[in-house]
């Protein structure tokens, strides 16, 4: 049988001599945050806010930290993280305010935000310079970087929206394509084509009654409604590298230039970039090979019918410029179209009399026009990067990197959804974030290369500690004379202590400290 388990009387009433610093356990996050990360910049970045006249307010730091702290432990609000900041000794521990002090309010971080930061790029430098203590503490490895992109879900409700029509945008390598159409153009003896007049179409779009700057999202057959996508790059562990947000309706490959030129700006070790199938278009491999650099990207399902042949029947002939058919007719080269397309034709007569009419051409045709992408030596590079080893090897590590930072963010740091509204409040929501996910890995990756504690190092350290209360027990008595009354009465305040060996430790010290005193 069980014994009954051990009841304490009035832990209400306890009284404690004790310091933050013991409190705080020695492996918490915050501490191993406290030892490698630096903060003190922010005092910096934030003074051209504030004022040298009137009362003086709280640190931008602490506030900082206050929000540093919401999302570094995933917590839903900065009024839940004000309370939970009063009862924890580790979130006050981490904010450098003892208990005697009072902590701010919620609204003192919402007014200095909306009155200071708001309308600032601070917080994307928060995020840039944590970045650079990444780098300086030698963790970053851009050898291979993956970018993709991930929803928020907005503060808005998918019911209440308004349909209207808005200027379609062009796609952002217009310019590029055309140039490069025109360069394959002149190749074949053909005048150039000249840029496309501003037709200024329209798109049908819906726009959220609360929240007009997110973006509809329709993703599979159950997801829609209003959100934000976080567009980020990574680096080979993990650490984010940059990100920019965007209203969901903004395609990935839209997000990819801006992205791009930033890190190959920036870094310039990188050997290969894993993109998901949204970024597999002909300008993005074409821009990601003039740049040295390889594209990992997957299998992607052609457009062609069950039934029918695909480009891949037809066999490319380099001297002649043309292509044969399953039926072994040649196919002419004719034109090189605005769409980015080369055209090849086969003879009308021929068709008629083909036997595999019915899986060639339309019910309509009377011959076949294959349209081949004038990107077709790009995605053949980049297929056979995708079967070789190295690629399958270096595109799994999506899963390990940009993959899990995005699963991380969901779950453990509050990247489901946001109570902000606005672009720039989401995007603001989102660096903070990230920095404290980057800030995160770095601690524990530093404090994983520390020297483990030998055991004479503990014993003194335990030594120590132990001395430190001791004399904190006995500075009671410092004003009392040492009789057998006052021995006993400090005796029986260490019956409490948890190991028998302090008490006895500490037993022995009493009479050996009252015998030398009173000798």
């Amino acid at each position: 049988m069980q014994a009954m388990s051990y009841q304490i009387n009035n832990p209400k009433d306890e009284f404690i001599m004790s310091t933050m610093e013991e409190l705080v356990p020695e492996d918490h996050l915050v501490r191993k945050i406290i030892k490698y990360v630096k903060f003190d910049f922010i005092r910096a970045l934030t003074k051209p806010y504030y004022s040298d006249l009137g009362r003086p307010g709280y640190d931008p730091v602490i506030l900082f930290k206050i929000a540093i702290l919401k999302s570094l432990f995933g917590i839903p609000s900065i009024r839940r993280t004000c309370e939970e900041i009063k009862v924890n000794i580790a979130y006050r521990y981490f904010l450098g305010i003892p208990f005697s002090e009072s902590t701010p309010d919620h609204s003192t971080y919402s007014k200095a935000y909306t009155t200071r930061f708001y309308k600032t790029d601070v917080y994307e430098k928060v995020f840039e310079n944590i970045i650079e203590q990444v780098i300086k503490a030698k963790l970053l490895d851009t050898t291979y970087v993956f970018m993709d992109s991930t929803h928020v879900k907005a503060s808005a409700n998918k019911r209440q929206y308004v349909s209207t029509y808005v200027e379609a945008e062009k796609s952002i390598f217009e310019a590029e394509m055309l140039t490069y159409i025109n360069e394959i153009r002149e190749e074949n003896d053909e005048k150039p084509l000249p840029p496309t007049k501003d037709n200024h179409k329209e798109k049908k779009k819906k726009e959220s009654k609360t929240d007009k700057d997110s973006g509809w999202l329709s993703k599979g057959e159950k997801e829609h409604t209003f959100a934000y996508n976080a567009h980020t790059v990574c680096d080979h562990h993990g650490f984010i590298l940059k990100q920019m947000t965007k209203p969901s309706n903004v395609h990935d490959s839209q997000m990819f230039t801006p992205l791009f030129e930033h890190i190959t700006e920036r870094y310039e070790s990188i050997e290969a970039i894993g993109l998901d199938a949204g970024y597999k278009t002909g300008p993005i491999i074409k821009r990601i090979a003039d740049e040295q650099i390889l594209p990992l990207l997957p299998y992607k399902r052609t457009n062609a019918k069950k039934g029918t042949f695909g480009n891949s029947g037809f066999i490319y002939d380099e001297e002649e410029n043309s292509y044969t058919c399953p039926n072994y007719e040649i196919l002419y080269y004719q034109k090189t179209t605005r769409q980015g397309y080369k055209e090849y034709h086969s003879d009308e007569d021929t068709c008629k009399s083909c036997p595999l009419k019915k899986s060639c051409l339309s019910a309509k045709a009377t011959y076949k026009v294959l349209r081949v992408s004038i990107y077709k030596p790009y995605f053949e590079f980049a297929e056979e990067i995708k079967n070789s080893p190295y690629g399958k090897e270096k595109y799994a590590l999506r899963k390990e990197t940009i993959e899990r930072d995005f699963g991380d963010f969901k779950e453990r740091h509050g990247g489901r959804y946001t109570h902000y509204r606005g672009l720039k409040k989401v995007s603001d929501h989102i660096s903070l974030a990230f920095s404290c996910m980057n800030m995160k890995k770095m601690a524990l990756r530093l404090s994983e290369f520390e020297p483990k504690k030998s055991t004479i190092s503990y014993l003194n350290e335990l030594c120590s500690k132990i001395s430190h209360y001791f004399n904190k027990k006995i500075a009671v008595f410092d004003d009392q004379p040492y009789t057998e009354v006052s021995k006993l009465a400090f005796f029986n305040s260490l019956k409490n202590e948890p190991l028998s060996v302090i008490r006895s430790f500490f037993i022995c010290l009493i009479f050996s400290y009252g015998n030398y005193n009173h000798s």
